[in-house]
């Protein structure tokens, strides 16, 4: 069978090494700023192929630093591989795994057991999208997936776990309309912003809103802009992006287009009140600061429904006034009907994030605010204050569509994969790694003459730390063993799992690759040799088939036409021949300007080579970090 590790050559082998594991974090690094790490930097490892972010941290001070995890959901034209990712304190990966198009990445406790939550599918749908949301166990196995009830298709901007257990998430639905009052025709059409809240387990529907039945087409913001027409063009003008559930069993809805909060009697799906937007039934004591909130993101109740945190994007993109965003926590009196800010959150590095975002209240008090399109987060002082700001992207490219992220958070996470370490040996250095495992604390290298043995327990030969997603483990002098492997322990003293062995030959020039994955125990020679025979028979067989498609070609005249072909796409060419993709898939359409700058992909390994320039600091150099 075709072995499960992956021998590498010297000089692919040499290509690697140029990478080293764990290189970041940066902090203040101006060359990651520029670009100059590309417009997706990233951490890549010699026993695995797993790619992880890699950040730069503007502002890095210790109320910030705690057992925590940061979830993120890195994806745009210069994402090659996106998916949902953990990042620790130090932005170092923990986990990820490339399911595609991610969205709304975050961490719920169901009946005593905490899942990842996130959402994938078809993002290209004009500023919403068609999926499933994913419920992963602490093992990371899919225990639940969720899609639209009735037939209709679960949409990206929410998912939610409510207080009474079930689950709550947005739809985008094409209905007709009479859309006169917005200058469009009397039979037009909209995407009409709904949501549905289910049962986990059966998907069964216990409630559904339209805003089509609820909300006057005549208090939005955002004009038509020559949708509505047709059916295949259906006109967005309530835009729903999120969606709370209080103890009263009664809803809080985001209407971004329409500027404002609407609270929904979770029984009659009548509107008991409106914050913000043209019919705000509520005194502003902030003097309208606490009212003036635009393009809004991730409203959610706190303090047992007397307040609400939410993102004021206060940017919509291309079309619309710019202005800085900021985080709001709003003190709501519903006796009174007044409202006023309880605090705001200003980022000193000010980001214009014109859509997707997030805010959360951490446990420790602290404030998180992810700003969704511009690749960053910043963690606040309850108070306002800046303790940490980091990107995941170059900050010159903010505003792109290159990377973004639809919300960030942080939570506790225990993680138990129900795979082995990934294990690599090359002269006398080992790498050891484990995607999604938090409870390793140290590594122990091991080694034994045996290719597999039931009884004999490998020799102990050194043990190292954990420090990063990947370790590096020096392999001691003496060492006389063929087969090497590692085991994960924690701080405990248990053994959580061992990797397969790898063979190990000092004097060999190439690399042995371990991975957890596999079901094979070790590379073993007559491996090696069926490997090389399996190359060089395709190797044979592809170049049979090359020849004959151009004698075949040339006979029939069908190449030249293709060279013709060719010479008339010089600019694709030129561009390196990608396939354009779709559209970013998030909040708002592209502009113009943005899809001309739009693919863009950095090199994997070569880029990185620049995080030894001199303005890196290292994590743990310095207790904070500024501009």
């Amino acid at each position: 069978m075709i072995p499960g590790t992956l021998t590498v050559t010297l000089a692919a082998f040499l290509f690697l090494a140029s990478a080293l594991a764990d290189v970041g974090p940066y902090f203040d690094s101006e060359l990651y700023e520029q670009g100059r790490l590309g417009s997706w930097p990233i951490e890549t490892y010699r026993s695995t192929s797993t790619v992880g972010a890699a950040v730069n941290f503007l502002q890095y001070g210790p109320q910030c630093r705690d057992d925590k995890y940061y979830f993120i959901s890195p994806r745009g034209y210069s994402v090659h591989k996106p998916g949902p990712m953990i990042l620790d304190h130090k932005g170092r990966l923990i986990w990820t795994k490339p399911y595609g198009h991610t969205y709304n990445f975050n961490v719920y406790n169901y009946k005593g057991q905490d899942y990842l939550t996130f959402w994938v599918g078809d993002d290209g749908k004009v500023g919403h999208g068609e999926g499933t949301y994913y419920m992963l166990d602490s093992s990371y196995q899919e225990a639940f997936t969720l899609s639209g009830a009735n037939g209709l298709a679960a949409d990206l901007h929410e998912f939610h776990i409510t207080l009474d257990e079930t689950a709550v998430y947005t739809i985008y639905d094409i209905r007709p309309a009479d859309i006169r009052v917005a200058g469009g025709p009397e039979n037009g059409w909209i995407w009409d912003g709904t949501f549905q809240e289910v049962n986990i387990e059966t998907n069964e529907l216990l409630f559904e809103w339209r805003a089509s039945e609820h909300f006057d087409i005549a208090d939005v913001y955002r004009g038509r802009e020559g949708s509505g027409e047709d059916k295949e063009r259906p006109w967005d003008y309530f835009h729903i992006n999120s969606i709370d559930k209080d103890a009263k069993g009664n809803f809080l809805v985001s209407a971004r287009y329409c500027n404002c909060l609407i609270y929904i009697d979770g029984r009659t799906s009548e509107t008991i009140w409106t914050l913000g937007g043209k019919r705000s039934n509520f005194t502003d004591l902030s003097g309208g600061a606490a009212t003036n909130f635009t393009w809004q993101h991730h409203a959610r109740f706190r303090d047992n429904g007397t307040a609400i945190t939410l993102l004021d994007n206060s940017s919509r993109g291309r079309g619309a006034p710019q202005y800085p965003s900021r985080g709001l926590y709003l003190d709501i009196d519903e006796t009174n009907m007044t409202v006023q800010v309880r605090h705001e959150y200003w980022n000193e590095y000010p980001i214009k994030s014109q859509s997707q975002g997030s805010i959360q209240i951490l446990d420790s008090g602290n404030v998180l605010v992810g700003y969704g399109f511009s690749a960053a987060w910043t963690e606040f002082s309850m108070d306002g204050e800046v303790l940490c700001h980091a990107h995941f992207a170059p900050g010159r490219d903010f505003h792109t569509g290159k990377v973004v992220s639809y919300r960030t958070f942080k939570h506790p996470w225990v993680g138990k994969p129900n795979t082995l370490p990934d294990f690599e040996v090359y002269a006398y250095r080992a790498a050891a790694s484990w995607n999604g495992a938090t409870e390793v604390s140290h590594w122990v290298l091991e080694g034994t003459n045996e290719k597999i043995s039931e009884t004999a327990q490998p020799t102990f030969l050194s043990a190292v730390p954990k420090d990063g997603f990947e370790t590096v483990i020096p392999i001691p002098n003496d060492t006389k063993f063929k087969y090497l492997r590692v085991r994960a322990v924690s701080a405990k003293g248990e053994t959580l799992a061992a990797s397969k062995l790898a063979r190990w030959d000092p004097t060999s020039n190439e690399a042995v690759v371990v991975s957890g994955d596999s079901n094979d125990p070790f590379f073993g020679d007559s491996d090696k040799i069926y490997a090389i025979v399996i190359f060089l028979t395709i190797a044979l067989f592809s170049t049979s088939a090359i020849g004959a498609f151009l004698w075949f070609g040339v006979k029939k005249g069908y190449l030249v036409s293709w060279l013709r072909s060719r010479r008339r796409d010089d600019k694709d060419k030129e561009r390196g021949n990608f396939q354009p993709l779709k559209r970013f898939g998030g909040d708002e359409d592209l502009s113009d300007v943005e899809v001309e700058d739009s693919v863009e992909f950095s090199a994997l390994l070569g880029d990185q080579l620049l995080g030894s320039g001199p303005d890196v600091e290292r994590a743990g150099s310095m207790d904070v970090v500024r501009r």
